[in-house]
């Protein structure tokens, strides 16, 4: 028999946390509620804001459309121009007239950018590249960058230095879209990490150093010897655009003694676009398995670039490499490479098997039917061999099946 127990002082707590707890989760369930429908509704209102903003912006612009068309063709707008227009009304057009001036040259940029001096925007610019706002700072370099006018290179230059990333990138582009390369030393330090804070990304300074011309050579071969590997990188691969053969030696000494890999692949690469067959030797080398993927990959496409019969030897050594994704890089620069190349490839797939004079370093991992199928689906993959030869098709469609069931088969069991 089990024994009772009687609170001789209950506690009021006792009969009033029930009603306590449901009251809490009555309220808890309300507050969700509310909150789910304030959230559908400011959703709601912000489709609908967005969608009057889109019309406003469309009645606004559909009686100016012709004229900024015929001036972005380069032609006499017909009619007068419109009359002064409210602030609001002249930043719609000028959201218009910076679309189209990364569209246009010549005359039409001059016409549409003396609308924007127009509306004082030009000149607003010039006032806001000195802005507390880095949105400011940033548009402002946008603007000055479309205008096209060399004068206004040196306060984007200014910029280069600006404590926001984003303000940095945007008057790196402005001074590639203005193509004054007098700046380009300034630009390839702007990639430099300081600090601990990042640089401009390397993309954005190459495309516009690029985007400068010829001019910026003196700058690219200074750039190679840069303390920083990211400006190393930049120069290399900018130093591959034409007219810059004379770079070859310190690009190759690059490509030779770096110890950053994105930098010996950007050399690489460049190697491969200047198309001197004298590099072939270092570049077979770098295909060996001691060196990066990176380096790698881009040394076997920086063959393929070279066109000459030279590289076929080096490319045929790793078509049936492990990494599946140099297997094909190598397939597709066989193929970039004529008849002589594809007979490469038409032969590993008609034997199936790895060419007896490679050798494969662990078979324990990778089996040699595995090896197979990454030629042959390499050589696939380079070259429409489909429709041209199926009945090879159909041997390097067996070959990689059987490949990758045998990759399966000897992965660990969990």
């Amino acid at each position: 028999m089990l024994l009772s127990y009687d609170d001789p002082s209950p506690s009021l707590l006792d009969d009033v946390a029930p009603e306590v707890a449901s009251g809490v989760l009555t309220t808890s369930l309300w507050i969700l509620v509310a909150s789910i429908a304030v959230l559908i509704l400011v959703m709601v209102w912000a489709h609908a804001a967005r969608i009057s903003r889109g019309r406003r912006v469309e009645r606004i612009l559909r009686p100016i459309r012709p004229r900024l068309l015929a001036l972005a063709a380069d032609e006499e707008p017909e009619g007068e121009p419109p009359g002064r227009l409210s602030r609001y009304r002249a930043r719609v057009v000028d959201r218009a007239v910076l679309d189209l001036l990364g569209k246009v040259r010549g005359g039409a940029v001059t016409a549409l950018v003396d609308i924007l001096d127009g509306h004082g925007t030009v000149d607003g610019a010039l006032r806001g590249v000195r802005s507390l706002s880095a949105t400011t700072r940033a548009r402002s370099a946008q603007v000055l960058g479309a205008t096209r006018r060399p004068e206004h290179a040196a306060p984007l230059a200014g910029l280069l230095t600006d404590r926001d990333r984003a303000v940095r990138s945007t008057a790196v582009r402005a001074l590639g879209v203005l193509g004054d390369a007098t700046y380009a030393d300034a630009v390839l330090r702007a990639v430099r990490e300081v600090g601990g804070i990042s640089g401009v990304p390397s993309h954005v300074a190459a495309d516009a150093l690029l985007a400068m011309g010829d001019d910026v050579r003196e700058a690219v071969r200074r750039g190679l010897d840069d303390p920083d590997p990211g400006v190393r990188y930049v120069a290399a691969t900018v130093a591959a655009r034409g007219g810059m053969a004379s770079l070859l030696p310190r690009i190759l000494h690059l490509f030779r003694t770096d110890r950053d890999e994105r930098v010996r692949a950007a050399a690489a690469r460049t190697l491969g676009m200047i198309g001197d067959g004298r590099v072939i030797d270092d570049l077979g080398r770098a295909l060996g398995a001691h060196e990066s993927a990176t380096v790698r990959l881009a040394t076997a496409t920086a063959l393929g670039e070279l066109g000459a019969p030279a590289a076929i030897p080096p490319l045929r050594t790793v078509l049936a490499d492990p990494d599946r994704r140099l297997a094909e890089v190598a397939a597709g620069a066989l193929a970039s490479l004529g008849r002589r190349g594809e007979a490469v490839l038409v032969d590993a797939l008609e034997r199936g098997t790895i060419p007896s004079e490679i050798s494969v370093r662990d078979t324990s991992v990778v089996s040699e039917d595995d090896l197979a199928a990454l030629a042959s689906l390499g050589a696939v993959t380079a070259f429409g061999i489909r429709e041209r030869r199926p009945d090879l098709y159909d041997l390097a469609t067996s070959a990689r099946r059987a490949g990758e069931l045998t990759h399966h088969d000897e992965e660990p069991t969990p």
